[in-house]
C-alpha cells in the first residue's frame, strides 16, 4: 500500500512540473517556453516624439517568433504604468506583409474567457491558452485594440519593428494601408508556446543586442539570426540525418528571446530602461522554459564611467552575482566579452579601454559561469585590435552593421550548437 502511495504522489509531483490545456484537440501536457520576448520600458521623449496615447485606438504590432507549437499564450505588461490599460480584444494572426495578415487565421485572445480585459497599473498579466498553428521563424501580428490607455505607456523603444496605429476598433477584415507607422512596442511583452522539445535561451543586453544597426522590419539583430540557424539550417540538418537513419527523433527547437535595452547599463539608473543588476530578476530569470541565460552587457557602464577600472571591477561584482542567481536556478549562465569601441565616444577615456581589457580578461579566464562568447575576439579588427573590423560597423564604431550582426548570430548558434 505505502509503494502504491509513493508511485501516486511521485506521479503527480512529475505532472505538476508540467501545463496541461483542453485547446480544440484534446489535452496537451508540456511546458510554456517563451519563444518571443521583448524587454519593458519607460519612454524616452526624445525617442517618442509623437503622442502616445493610445486610448480608443488599434495597433498593429509584428514579431517574429523563434520556436513553433501549436498552443499560445500572450503576456501583456503594464508595468511602468500609472494608469490601467482597457483593452477591447486582442488577436493574433500570421502576418503576410508589412500589416496584411491573413484574416483566415486570426483568433481572438481570451482572459479568463472574455475578449477584453484590464491591466492594472504596475501588473502584467497572461492571455488564456489558445490552439494556433505556429510555425518555426515565422512573422505574427498581434492587434490590440484598446478602450483606454495610460498617458505615459509600457513599451518597448527600440523594436527596429514597424508597429500600424488606426483610430478606432479594428478586425481581422481590417484595411491597415493608411495607418500611422511607429517603430515602437506597446504592452507585448513574451510570446510562449506548449511545447516539450524547446531549449529557452535568455539574452540581457543593451543596444548591441536590441540591434541598433540592424535593418528595419528585417529582424536581423544578432539574436534573431542566432535563432534562424538554430531553428533553420541546423535544424533541418539534424532531421535529415534522423531521417537517413530511420529514426523517428523530433530535433529540439530554440526559443531565443532577445531582453535587450538600447543605451541598458549594468549599475547605474542613467542610462534607458532599468539597470540590468535590478531587470535581472524580472526580464531574465521570471521567463518560462529558460534553461540558458547569456549576458551581454557592460560597455556603457565603462564608456560612461569617470575611471574605467573601478567600473570594470564593480561589473565583474555584478556578474557574478548575476551567475550565482542563474545556478540557483539551475539555469546555464554564459558571459559575453565587450566588444572593442575604438573610434567611438567611449573611447576618449583611456581608462575606458583599460576596463573593458580587465573585464573581458575576467570572462575568458574565470570558472563561475558555464561558458563565453567571445565577441570581442570575433569582430575585433586584427590589425587594430581595439576597433571592430571594417565593414563590421556602423559610422559610430560602436554598433555593429548588419554584417556584424550576421556573424555574431552565426557564431552565437554554432556556439550553442556544441553545448547540447
Amino acid at each position: 500500500m505505502m509503494r502504491k502511495l509513493l508511485f501516486f504522489l511521485l506521479l503527480c509531483v512529475s505532472f505538476s512540473a508540467k501545463a496541461a490545456h483542453p485547446v480544440g484537440y484534446g489535452t496537451v501536457i508540456g511546458e510554456w517556453t517563451g519563444t518571443w520576448a521583448t524587454a519593458m520600458q519607460v519612454p524616452v521623449k526624445y525617442f517618442m516624439p509623437y503622442n502616445n496615447q493610445m486610448s480608443d485606438r488599434s495597433v498593429r504590432q509584428i514579431v517574429k517568433v523563434s520556436a513553433g507549437g501549436r498552443v499560445i499564450r500572450l503576456m501583456l505588461s503594464n508595468i511602468y504604468s500609472a494608469q490601467p490599460v482597457v483593452l477591447r480584444s486582442v488577436y493574433i494572426a500570421h502576418s503576410i506583409d508589412s500589416f496584411r495578415i491573413d484574416p483566415k487565421t486570426a483568433r481572438y485572445l481570451k482572459f479568463s474567457g472574455k475578449d477584453g480585459v484590464i491591466i492594472p497599473a504596475g501588473k502584467s498579466l497572461f492571455s488564456d491558452a489558445i490552439a494556433f498553428d505556429l510555425k518555426p521563424l515565422e512573422q505574427v501580428a498581434i492587434t490590440l485594440n484598446y478602450e483606454t490607455a495610460p498617458k505615459s505607456p509600457t513599451v518597448h523603444m527600440g523594436s527596429r519593428t514597424t508597429s500600424y496605429i488606426l483610430k478606432g476598433v479594428s478586425t481581422p477584415e481590417t484595411d491597415f494601408e493608411k495607418s500611422f507607422r511607429y517603430e515602437k512596442w506597446f504592452n507585448i511583452a513574451t510570446l510562449e508556446v506548449l511545447t516539450n522539445n524547446v531549449r529557452g535561451i535568455a539574452i540581457i543586453g543593451n543596444s548591441i543586442t536590441d540591434g541598433k544597426g540592424s535593418t528595419t522590419d528585417h529582424q536581423n539583430r544578432w539574436p534573431d539570426e542566432m535563432s534562424y540557424w538554430l531553428n533553420g539550417p541546423y535544424r533541418q540538418k539534424e532531421e535529415e540525418k534522423a531521417k537517413a537513419e530511420n529514426r523517428k527523433t523530433v530535433p529540439m527547437q530554440w526559443g531565443v528571446l532577445n531582453l535587450g535595452i538600447g543605451n541598458n547599463r549594468v549599475l547605474t539608473y542613467s542610462g534607458y530602461g532599468e539597470a540590468a543588476k535590478k531587470r535581472f530578476d524580472r526580464d531574465i530569470l521570471e521567463q518560462h522554459g529558460i534553461s540558458d541565460v547569456v549576458i551581454f552587457e557592460g560597455i556603457n557602464d565603462l564608456g560612461t564611467s569617470g575611471y574605467g577600472v573601478v567600473t570594470a571591477y564593480n561589473l565583474i561584482m555584478e556578474y557574478r552575482t548575476m551567475i550565482e542567481k542563474c545556478h540557483r536556478a539551475h539555469k546555464r549562465v554564459y558571459l559575453a566579452t565587450i566588444t572593442p569601441m575604438r573610434g567611438s565616444a567611449y573611447y576618449k577615456n583611456a581608462s575606458h579601454e583599460e576596463g573593458r581589457r580587465i573585464v573581458n580578461a575576467w570572462i575568458r579566464s574565470q570558472k563561475v559561469a558555464d561558458g563565453y562568447l567571445d565577441f570581442d575576439a570575433l569582430m575585433r579588427d586584427p590589425k587594430h585590435p581595439t576597433a571592430i573590423r571594417p565593414g563590421y560597423c556602423l559610422s559610430d564604431h560602436l554598433h555593429p552593421n548588419a554584417a556584424g550582426y550576421k556573424e555574431m548570430g552565426r557564431y552565437a548558434a554554432d556556439y550553442f550548437m556544441k553545448t547540447r
